[in-house]
Protein backbone atom coordinates (compact mmCIF):
# COMPACT_ATOMS: atom_id res chain seq x y z
CA UNK A 1 0.00 0.00 0.00
CA UNK A 2 1.12 3.55 -0.73
CA UNK A 3 0.17 6.53 1.42
CA UNK A 4 0.72 10.00 0.01
CA UNK A 5 1.38 12.77 2.55
CA UNK A 6 0.36 16.24 1.37
CA UNK A 7 -0.91 19.61 2.53
CA UNK A 8 -0.18 23.32 2.58
CA UNK A 9 3.37 24.61 3.14
CA UNK A 10 4.24 24.57 6.83
CA UNK A 11 1.54 22.08 7.79
CA UNK A 12 4.12 19.65 9.19
CA UNK A 13 3.94 17.01 6.46
CA UNK A 14 7.59 16.01 6.63
CA UNK A 15 7.57 16.05 10.43
CA UNK A 16 4.73 13.53 10.31
CA UNK A 17 6.57 11.57 7.61
CA UNK A 18 9.62 11.33 9.87
CA UNK A 19 7.48 10.18 12.79
CA UNK A 20 5.66 7.52 10.77
CA UNK A 21 8.67 6.21 8.87
CA UNK A 22 11.43 6.80 11.48
CA UNK A 23 13.27 8.98 8.96
CA UNK A 24 15.37 12.15 9.25
CA UNK A 25 14.20 14.10 6.22
CA UNK A 26 14.69 17.85 6.21
CA UNK A 27 11.81 19.72 7.82
CA UNK A 28 10.85 23.37 7.76
CA UNK A 29 10.00 24.66 4.32
CA UNK A 30 10.81 21.50 2.36
CA UNK A 31 10.10 22.35 -1.30
CA UNK A 32 11.99 19.72 -3.25
CA UNK A 33 10.68 18.61 -6.62
CA UNK A 34 11.14 14.97 -5.68
CA UNK A 35 9.21 13.53 -2.74
CA UNK A 36 10.64 11.94 0.39
CA UNK A 37 10.09 8.18 0.20
CA UNK A 38 10.20 5.43 2.81
CA UNK A 39 9.06 1.82 3.06
CA UNK A 40 7.89 0.71 6.50
CA UNK A 41 7.01 -2.72 7.84
CA UNK A 42 3.46 -2.82 9.18
CA UNK A 43 3.31 -4.15 12.75
CA UNK A 44 0.82 -7.00 13.10
CA UNK A 45 0.49 -8.88 16.35
CA UNK A 46 -1.31 -11.71 14.56
CA UNK A 47 1.67 -12.36 12.31
CA UNK A 48 4.06 -12.09 15.26
CA UNK A 49 2.14 -14.78 17.12
CA UNK A 50 2.05 -17.06 14.09
CA UNK A 51 5.82 -16.74 13.82
CA UNK A 52 6.15 -17.64 17.50
CA UNK A 53 4.22 -20.83 16.74
CA UNK A 54 6.07 -21.87 13.57
CA UNK A 55 9.52 -20.41 14.27
CA UNK A 56 10.02 -19.82 10.51
CA UNK A 57 13.26 -18.96 8.75
CA UNK A 58 11.63 -15.76 7.46
CA UNK A 59 9.17 -13.35 9.05
CA UNK A 60 7.69 -10.98 6.44
CA UNK A 61 5.18 -8.30 7.49
CA UNK A 62 3.17 -6.27 5.01
CA UNK A 63 4.78 -3.03 3.85
CA UNK A 64 3.57 0.55 3.49
CA UNK A 65 5.30 3.06 1.23
CA UNK A 66 5.06 6.67 2.38
CA UNK A 67 5.33 9.42 -0.25
CA UNK A 68 5.87 12.90 1.24
CA UNK A 69 5.50 15.71 -1.30
CA UNK A 70 6.24 19.42 -1.07
CA UNK A 71 3.56 21.81 0.07
CA UNK A 72 0.94 22.95 -2.42
CA UNK A 73 -0.78 26.33 -2.12
CA UNK A 74 -2.72 28.87 -4.13
CA UNK A 75 -0.43 31.09 -6.17
CA UNK A 76 2.48 28.69 -6.57
CA UNK A 77 1.72 28.27 -10.26
CA UNK A 78 -0.29 25.63 -12.08
CA UNK A 79 2.72 23.82 -13.51
CA UNK A 80 4.56 23.68 -10.17
CA UNK A 81 1.43 22.48 -8.39
CA UNK A 82 0.76 19.84 -11.05
CA UNK A 83 4.34 18.54 -10.82
CA UNK A 84 4.05 18.05 -7.06
CA UNK A 85 0.58 16.51 -7.14
CA UNK A 86 1.53 14.11 -9.93
CA UNK A 87 3.51 12.10 -7.37
CA UNK A 88 0.25 11.40 -5.53
CA UNK A 89 -1.77 10.00 -8.42
CA UNK A 90 -0.57 6.43 -7.88
CA UNK A 91 -1.00 6.27 -4.09
CA UNK A 92 -3.79 4.24 -2.48
CA UNK A 93 -4.63 6.70 0.30
CA UNK A 94 -4.15 10.44 0.60
CA UNK A 95 -3.02 11.73 3.98
CA UNK A 96 -3.89 15.44 4.17
CA UNK A 97 -2.00 17.24 6.96
CA UNK A 98 -3.56 20.30 8.59
CA UNK A 99 -1.18 22.51 10.55
CA UNK A 100 -3.13 23.17 13.74
CA UNK A 101 -0.13 23.58 16.03
CA UNK A 102 0.36 27.32 15.55
CA UNK A 103 -1.51 29.96 17.51
CA UNK A 104 -4.19 31.51 15.35
CA UNK A 105 -4.30 28.63 12.88
CA UNK A 106 -7.52 28.09 10.94
CA UNK A 107 -8.07 24.36 10.31
CA UNK A 108 -11.25 24.95 8.32
CA UNK A 109 -9.61 27.43 5.95
CA UNK A 110 -6.54 25.22 5.51
CA UNK A 111 -8.67 22.16 4.77
CA UNK A 112 -10.79 24.04 2.26
CA UNK A 113 -7.83 25.70 0.54
CA UNK A 114 -5.94 22.47 -0.03
CA UNK A 115 -9.08 20.57 -1.01
CA UNK A 116 -9.73 23.26 -3.62
CA UNK A 117 -6.25 22.74 -5.09
CA UNK A 118 -6.99 19.03 -5.48
CA UNK A 119 -10.32 19.79 -7.13
CA UNK A 120 -8.68 22.20 -9.59
CA UNK A 121 -6.07 19.56 -10.45
CA UNK A 122 -8.74 16.93 -11.17
CA UNK A 123 -10.89 19.39 -13.12
CA UNK A 124 -7.94 20.28 -15.32
CA UNK A 125 -7.47 16.64 -16.24
CA UNK A 126 -11.16 16.12 -16.91
CA UNK A 127 -11.56 19.19 -19.10
CA UNK A 128 -8.63 18.19 -21.32
CA UNK A 129 -9.86 14.63 -21.67
CA UNK A 130 -13.45 15.67 -22.37
CA UNK A 131 -12.34 18.00 -25.14
CA UNK A 132 -10.41 15.20 -26.80
CA UNK A 133 -13.11 12.54 -26.35
CA UNK A 134 -15.89 14.77 -27.65
CA UNK A 135 -13.84 15.70 -30.70
CA UNK A 136 -12.93 12.09 -31.48
CA UNK A 137 -16.52 10.89 -31.11
CA UNK A 138 -17.91 13.82 -33.10
CA UNK A 139 -15.49 13.32 -35.98
CA UNK A 140 -15.88 9.55 -35.91
CA UNK A 141 -12.13 8.93 -35.67
CA UNK A 142 -10.79 5.54 -36.67
CA UNK A 143 -11.33 2.71 -34.26
CA UNK A 144 -13.32 -0.44 -33.73
CA UNK A 145 -16.91 -0.37 -32.43
CA UNK A 146 -15.56 -1.70 -29.12
CA UNK A 147 -13.09 1.21 -28.87
CA UNK A 148 -15.84 3.72 -29.63
CA UNK A 149 -18.07 2.13 -27.00
CA UNK A 150 -15.25 2.37 -24.44
CA UNK A 151 -14.81 6.07 -25.19
CA UNK A 152 -18.54 6.67 -24.79
CA UNK A 153 -18.52 4.94 -21.40
CA UNK A 154 -15.52 6.97 -20.26
CA UNK A 155 -17.18 10.17 -21.49
CA UNK A 156 -20.34 9.39 -19.53
CA UNK A 157 -18.46 8.88 -16.26
CA UNK A 158 -16.40 12.05 -16.69
CA UNK A 159 -19.56 14.03 -17.41
CA UNK A 160 -21.02 12.69 -14.15
CA UNK A 161 -18.10 13.72 -11.96
CA UNK A 162 -17.26 17.06 -13.59
CA UNK A 163 -20.23 19.04 -12.15
CA UNK A 164 -19.58 17.56 -8.70
CA UNK A 165 -16.04 18.95 -8.74
CA UNK A 166 -17.31 22.28 -10.09
CA UNK A 167 -19.68 22.47 -7.12
CA UNK A 168 -16.76 22.12 -4.70
CA UNK A 169 -17.21 18.45 -3.79
CA UNK A 170 -14.65 15.64 -4.27
CA UNK A 171 -15.18 12.79 -6.72
CA UNK A 172 -15.59 10.54 -3.65
CA UNK A 173 -19.01 12.13 -3.23
CA UNK A 174 -20.20 10.40 -6.43
CA UNK A 175 -21.40 6.83 -6.03
CA UNK A 176 -19.70 4.97 -8.88
CA UNK A 177 -20.09 1.32 -9.77
CA UNK A 178 -17.00 -0.87 -10.02
CA UNK A 179 -17.27 -0.69 -13.80
CA UNK A 180 -17.42 3.10 -13.72
CA UNK A 181 -14.46 3.23 -11.37
CA UNK A 182 -12.46 1.13 -13.80
CA UNK A 183 -13.32 3.50 -16.66
CA UNK A 184 -11.48 6.38 -14.94
CA UNK A 185 -8.93 4.48 -12.82
CA UNK A 186 -6.00 5.46 -15.06
CA UNK A 187 -6.41 9.16 -14.21
CA UNK A 188 -5.55 8.67 -10.54
CA UNK A 189 -7.95 11.44 -9.55
CA UNK A 190 -6.83 12.95 -6.26
CA UNK A 191 -10.29 13.72 -4.88
CA UNK A 192 -11.38 10.14 -5.59
CA UNK A 193 -8.80 8.68 -3.24
CA UNK A 194 -9.69 7.62 0.31
CA UNK A 195 -8.52 10.49 2.48
CA UNK A 196 -7.25 10.59 6.04
CA UNK A 197 -7.10 14.14 7.37
CA UNK A 198 -4.51 14.49 10.15
CA UNK A 199 -4.53 17.58 12.34
CA UNK A 200 -0.92 18.31 13.39
CA UNK A 201 -1.22 19.46 17.00
CA UNK A 202 1.15 21.18 19.39
CA UNK A 203 2.75 18.97 22.04
CA UNK A 204 0.18 19.72 24.75
CA UNK A 205 -2.72 20.80 22.55
CA UNK A 206 -6.08 19.10 23.12
CA UNK A 207 -7.49 17.53 19.95
CA UNK A 208 -11.21 18.04 20.60
CA UNK A 209 -11.52 21.63 19.37
CA UNK A 210 -9.65 20.97 16.13
CA UNK A 211 -11.41 17.69 15.40
CA UNK A 212 -14.73 19.34 16.18
CA UNK A 213 -14.08 21.65 13.24
CA UNK A 214 -12.60 19.10 10.83
CA UNK A 215 -14.83 16.07 11.30
CA UNK A 216 -18.04 17.69 9.98
CA UNK A 217 -16.13 18.90 6.90
CA UNK A 218 -14.57 15.51 6.27
CA UNK A 219 -17.89 13.73 6.77
CA UNK A 220 -19.45 15.55 3.82
CA UNK A 221 -18.00 12.89 1.47
CA UNK A 222 -17.48 9.15 2.03
CA UNK A 223 -14.19 7.28 2.44
CA UNK A 224 -12.64 9.98 4.60
CA UNK A 225 -12.06 10.64 8.28
CA UNK A 226 -10.00 12.80 10.60
CA UNK A 227 -7.70 12.26 13.56
CA UNK A 228 -5.15 14.35 15.45
CA UNK A 229 -1.43 13.75 16.04
CA UNK A 230 1.25 15.93 17.70
CA UNK A 231 3.72 15.30 14.87
CA UNK A 232 6.77 17.03 16.35
CA UNK A 233 6.45 15.13 19.62
CA UNK A 234 5.96 11.84 17.76
CA UNK A 235 9.01 12.57 15.59
CA UNK A 236 11.11 13.07 18.71
CA UNK A 237 9.74 9.90 20.29
CA UNK A 238 10.56 7.95 17.12
CA UNK A 239 14.23 8.77 17.65
CA UNK A 240 14.23 7.14 21.12
CA UNK A 241 14.36 3.49 22.07
CA UNK A 242 11.01 1.87 22.85
CA UNK A 243 11.84 1.87 26.58
CA UNK A 244 12.92 5.53 26.65
CA UNK A 245 9.91 6.59 24.58
CA UNK A 246 7.54 4.79 26.97
CA UNK A 247 9.13 6.53 29.97
CA UNK A 248 8.94 9.92 28.24
CA UNK A 249 5.27 9.43 27.35
CA UNK A 250 4.47 8.41 30.92
CA UNK A 251 6.30 11.45 32.30
CA UNK A 252 4.32 13.72 29.96
CA UNK A 253 1.06 12.09 30.98
CA UNK A 254 0.12 11.30 27.38
CA UNK A 255 -2.64 8.68 27.33
CA UNK A 256 -4.03 8.77 23.79
CA UNK A 257 -1.43 8.38 21.03
CA UNK A 258 -2.95 8.23 17.57
CA UNK A 259 0.19 7.83 15.45
CA UNK A 260 -0.15 4.05 15.44
CA UNK A 261 -3.69 4.39 14.11
CA UNK A 262 -2.65 6.23 10.95
CA UNK A 263 -1.71 3.13 8.97
CA UNK A 264 -4.59 1.13 10.47
CA UNK A 265 -7.13 3.77 9.44
CA UNK A 266 -5.55 4.09 6.00
CA UNK A 267 -6.01 0.33 5.49
CA UNK A 268 -9.66 0.61 6.51
CA UNK A 269 -10.35 3.62 4.26
CA UNK A 270 -8.81 1.85 1.28
CA UNK A 271 -10.82 -1.27 2.17
CA UNK A 272 -7.65 -3.34 2.42
CA UNK A 273 -7.21 -6.43 4.58
CA UNK A 274 -4.43 -8.87 5.35
CA UNK A 275 -4.32 -12.63 5.03
CA UNK A 276 -1.41 -14.86 6.01
CA UNK A 277 0.65 -17.76 4.79
CA UNK A 278 2.37 -19.63 7.60
CA UNK A 279 4.87 -22.46 7.83
CA UNK A 280 8.41 -23.44 8.76
CA UNK A 281 9.90 -21.57 5.79
CA UNK A 282 8.08 -18.27 6.18
CA UNK A 283 5.23 -16.51 7.95
CA UNK A 284 4.03 -13.66 5.78
CA UNK A 285 1.26 -11.07 5.59
CA UNK A 286 -0.35 -10.30 2.23
CA UNK A 287 -2.43 -7.21 1.48
CA UNK A 288 -5.56 -7.51 -0.66
CA UNK A 289 -8.73 -5.53 -1.27
CA UNK A 290 -11.70 -6.49 0.88
CA UNK A 291 -13.95 -8.83 -1.11
CA UNK A 292 -11.11 -10.54 -3.01
CA UNK A 293 -11.81 -14.17 -3.89
CA UNK A 294 -9.47 -17.05 -3.07
CA UNK A 295 -8.09 -17.40 -6.60
CA UNK A 296 -7.16 -13.70 -6.83
CA UNK A 297 -5.71 -13.81 -3.31
CA UNK A 298 -3.55 -16.72 -4.45
CA UNK A 299 -2.43 -14.51 -7.33
CA UNK A 300 -1.17 -11.95 -4.83
CA UNK A 301 1.29 -14.63 -3.67
CA UNK A 302 2.30 -15.73 -7.18
CA UNK A 303 0.60 -15.69 -10.57
CA UNK A 304 1.17 -19.46 -10.95
CA UNK A 305 -0.98 -20.11 -7.88
CA UNK A 306 -3.90 -18.26 -9.45
CA UNK A 307 -3.40 -19.85 -12.88
CA UNK A 308 -3.31 -23.38 -11.53
CA UNK A 309 -5.62 -22.86 -8.55
CA UNK A 310 -7.34 -26.02 -7.32
CA UNK A 311 -8.54 -25.04 -3.84
CA UNK A 312 -7.43 -23.27 -0.68
CA UNK A 313 -7.18 -24.65 2.84
CA UNK A 314 -8.42 -21.87 5.12
CA UNK A 315 -8.38 -21.32 8.88
CA UNK A 316 -8.64 -18.26 11.12
CA UNK A 317 -5.30 -17.21 12.58
CA UNK A 318 -6.57 -17.45 16.18
CA UNK A 319 -7.94 -20.96 15.62
CA UNK A 320 -4.57 -22.07 14.27
CA UNK A 321 -2.87 -20.69 17.36
CA UNK A 322 -5.37 -22.40 19.64
CA UNK A 323 -4.88 -25.74 17.85
CA UNK A 324 -1.11 -25.40 18.13
CA UNK A 325 -0.41 -26.98 14.73
CA UNK A 326 -1.99 -27.51 11.32
CA UNK A 327 -2.40 -31.21 12.09
CA UNK A 328 -4.36 -30.52 15.26
CA UNK A 329 -6.45 -27.90 13.49
CA UNK A 330 -7.42 -30.44 10.84
CA UNK A 331 -8.32 -33.03 13.48
CA UNK A 332 -10.66 -30.51 15.07
CA UNK A 333 -12.28 -29.76 11.72
CA UNK A 334 -11.21 -26.12 11.75
CA UNK A 335 -9.44 -26.19 8.38
CA UNK A 336 -11.93 -25.56 5.56
CA UNK A 337 -11.60 -26.45 1.89
CA UNK A 338 -12.63 -23.45 -0.23
CA UNK A 339 -12.92 -22.94 -3.99
CA UNK A 340 -12.06 -20.12 -6.38
CA UNK A 341 -15.03 -17.91 -5.55
CA UNK A 342 -14.58 -17.97 -1.77
CA UNK A 343 -14.21 -14.47 -0.32
CA UNK A 344 -11.08 -14.25 1.83
CA UNK A 345 -11.59 -12.60 5.23
CA UNK A 346 -9.16 -10.47 7.21
CA UNK A 347 -6.82 -12.54 9.37
CA UNK A 348 -7.29 -15.88 7.65
CA UNK A 349 -4.39 -18.24 6.97
CA UNK A 350 -4.36 -19.77 3.49
CA UNK A 351 -2.59 -22.80 2.08
CA UNK A 352 -3.13 -22.81 -1.69
CA UNK A 353 -3.20 -26.08 -3.61
CA UNK A 354 -2.45 -25.64 -7.32
CA UNK A 355 -1.25 -27.42 -10.44
CA UNK A 356 0.49 -25.85 -13.44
Amino acid sequence: MQIGIAGLPGAGKTTLFNALAHQHAQVGGYAGAEPNLAVVKVPDDRLDRLSELFQPRKHTPAEVRFVDVAGVAKGMGQESSAAVLAHLRTVDVLLQVIGAYQSGSNPRADFEEFSLELQFADLGQIEKRLDRLEKELRLGSKGTPQERSAKERELAVLQRVQPVLQSGQPIRAVELSREEQREIASFGFLTQKPTLVVANLGDEQAPDDVLGVLRPLVAEAPHAEALAVPARLEMELAELSAEDAAEFVEALGVTDRQLGNVTQRAYALAELISFFTAGDDECRAWTIVQGTNAQDAAGAIHSDLARGFIRAEVIRWDQLLEAGSEANAKKRGWVRQEGKSYTVADGEVLHVLFNV
